[in-house]
């Protein structure tokens, strides 16, 4: 199946090692200035370089989407040059020399909303599904205020489809974007180009299109809605136009797990010009809750090597990057827990991750500290692997 290619936002090549030297150099001078030691600072690049190389696979980076000026590696990282990516270089530096990865979060998962016109099949806030709204908008502002003085890097706003709530999000933006990074997860519902704009220039960072299949009756159905596939089409293009950076995400069932098929997606999100394709495997949560649907070895096995495929074979390099979060599980452990990333759901409780439903306090009325000492060895399972440990900087005073 072929489809017609137009936007493409990868570079490769010259260029890209270009831009890798430039951006080692800069990542190099943040972090000298925060140690104000040169022997600290090669110690800390090094177990960032490490933890790049245990996140994405052992070889170097083969492309990176440039959109709207700044450049893009993860859709859970923030774009460079800019000054996000300053203060994230500055926190990797303060959880490295704390010893703890609770020390400011790089990402949270954060749902606004119970409310969404779809059913989708693998729903896993099923259960709040259009119930009564919980959090108002003060709620949020709360909520993301006590995120952004942790030193939260990113915000992904999800729901239900969070777009019921776009008047809000775009007040959201307008107040504490220039603190904080922010991308939308949605269907596509409600995405049109004027909405897009909107939210380009509001702040937001990034949107995240959901879509399960390459076949558009295949995809509606797992959404349970006619139009699905067509509302995630058209996010993706007025995402594109805006300048956002676009990703699809892709809930790999047991029936759609073959290379054929994804690379067939692959295809698919290349010809729609997004910068990543974020792989999830299907969890017995919400919807899923109590029926076989966790992937078999063999199914995790295609996965990975898909992932590694797109991401580091020379012919798929105008190809959209791969993130696939159980290949890094097995070396660093789960980011979830407060490990770099947690989840907020729609009442406004804190959980490991979307698929660990263990509540350890609500953000609403409960501080972001108090939440993470509750998370603490929750989570899924995670290998003995101990952050390498910096000693501390009186150790190493040096002036400059």
């Amino acid at each position: 199946m072929n489809f017609p290619t137009s936007h493409n936002p990868m570079i490769n090549g010259f260029r890209l090692k270009l831009v890798i030297r430039l951006l080692k150099l800069h990542i190099f001078l943040v972090v000298l200035t925060y140690t104000r030691s040169w022997k600290r600072t090669v110690q800390i690049v090094s177990i960032i370089r490490e933890k790049i190389r245990q996140y994405r696979g052992p070889k170097a980076i083969q492309k990176i989407a440039r959109v709207n000026g700044k450049y893009h590696w993860d859709m859970y990282g923030v774009g460079w040059p800019s000054r996000a990516f300053v203060r994230n270089v500055r926190r990797e530096c303060k959880r490295i020399e704390s010893g703890s990865e609770h020390a400011g979060m790089r990402n949270v998962l954060m749902a606004i909303t119970t409310k969404c016109p779809l059913q989708c099949e693998h729903c896993f806030e099923w259960n709040n599904l259009n119930s009564k709204e919980r959090l108002s908008f003060s709620d949020l502002t709360t909520i993301i205020e006590k995120l952004i003085d942790h030193g939260v890097g990113q915000i992904h706003l999800s729901g239900g489809e969070p777009m019921m709530r776009y008047e809000e999000i775009l007040k959201l933006l307008v107040k504490y974007s220039n603190h904080t990074g922010f991308w939308i997860i949605t269907s596509g519902y409600g995405v049109t180009p004027e909405r897009a704009l909107q939210l380009k220039k509001a702040g937001l960072t990034g949107l995240s299109v959901s879509l399960d299949h390459h076949l558009e009756p295949d995809h509606n159905r797992f959404r349970n809605h006619r139009d699905a596939f067509t509302m995630a089409q058209q996010a993706v293009s007025a995402g594109n136009g805006a300048g956002l950076v676009t990703s699809l995400s892709l809930c790999s069932t047991k029936e759609y797990t073959t290379a054929q098929n994804l690379m067939t997606y692959a295809e698919l999100a290349r010809s729609w010009g997004v910068s990543f394709i974020q792989l999830l495997e299907p969890k017995a949560v919400g919807h899923y809750e109590g029926k076989p649907v966790h992937l078999s070895e063999a199914h995790k096995k295609i996965l990975e090597a898909f992932f590694l495929t797109l991401n580091n074979q020379e012919a798929y390099r105008s190809y959209p990057n791969v993130i696939y979060h159980e290949y890094y599980m097995p070396t660093i452990g789960c980011r979830g827990a407060g490990n770099g990333t947690f989840y907020i759901d729609p009442l406004g409780e804190v959980h490991p991750c979307p698929f660990c439903r263990n509540a350890s306090g609500n953000l609403v009325n409960d501080s972001v500290e108090y939440c993470l000492s509750n998370l603490r060895g929750s989570g899924c399972p995670s290998p003995s692997v101990p952050l390498p440990q910096i000693r501390k900087r009186e150790e190493f005073a040096v002036r400059m």
